[in-house]
């Protein structure tokens, strides 16, 4: 199973029963109610809808733009509240700091709601582990046969993940942004391509029709992956 935190609520998905599809769910929270009232109301919810009420591993993916992405070489033990805070990213009383295992050579470190992460701990224990957007999209690219220089751009409901691969697959560059329209993707990836209109473009993704028409105004070569 998979459970996506992101601004104001989760979404879960897993396989169904028979393991030919998918099931998922949108939760929300209600505003002042209680984190962890609402996480078992949202977990029950969805075992009910699933029929699945045991799994043997979960991940747990924080979608937001207050993500810094590191080398695993570079982070070492630091704290990750410190890490974040060099960046410019500061914790509100009510936040912990997670650090990811390095996926691809990079740990992603961010913000999550203390008690969405304690309820998580508590419920989920060893079987739980987090990751980032980004290691989706890093995982989906090393899946295809897409190679030189080029953006893999993943937009999610609120962020966009984008990441470089130079000419011989390496990373070079992982960053996410605040989205709201196709018009921030195509400044985002404008700034960083540094007028270099040619290179290649590969969206990953549910929703990739939504951008393909209009990055390809801007870029040469934009695909699907």
């Amino acid at each position: 199973m998979s459970i996506r935190l992101r601004q104001g609520g989760l979404s879960f998905y897993a396989s169904d029963g028979d393991g030919a599809g998918t099931v998922s769910m949108e939760a929300y929270f209600a505003p002042g109610g209680s984190r962890r009232e609402q996480m078992t109301a949202a977990f029950d919810a969805f075992a009910e809808k699933s029929g699945i009420d045991t799994y043997d591993r979960v991940r747990l993916f924080a979608d937001t733009a207050d993500t810094v992405f590191v080398p695993d070489a570079v982070v070492g033990d630091a704290v990750p509240a410190e890490w974040l805070a060099r960046m410019g990213v500061h914790l509100s009383p009510d936040m912990k700091a997670v650090r990811t295992e390095a996926y691809g050579g990079v740990c992603a470190l961010f913000p999550v709601d203390t008690g969405v992460a304690s309820w998580l701990a508590d419920r989920l224990g060893h079987r739980a582990a987090w990751y980032s957007p980004l290691h989706e999209s890093m995982a989906a690219f090393r899946r295809t046969e897409a190679s030189g220089d080029c953006f893999v751009v993943y937009p999610t409901q609120e962020n966009v993940y984008i990441s470089r691969y130079g000419t011989a697959g390496e990373l070079s560059l992982a960053e996410v942004y605040p989205l709201h329209g196709a018009a921030d993707m195509v400044y985002y990836l404008s700034e960083l391509a540094a007028g270099e209109r040619n290179i290649s473009l590969y969206i990953y993704g549910d929703r990739p029709v939504r951008y393909t028409d209009t990055l390809k105004r801007y870029f040469g070569r934009v695909a699907a992956i």
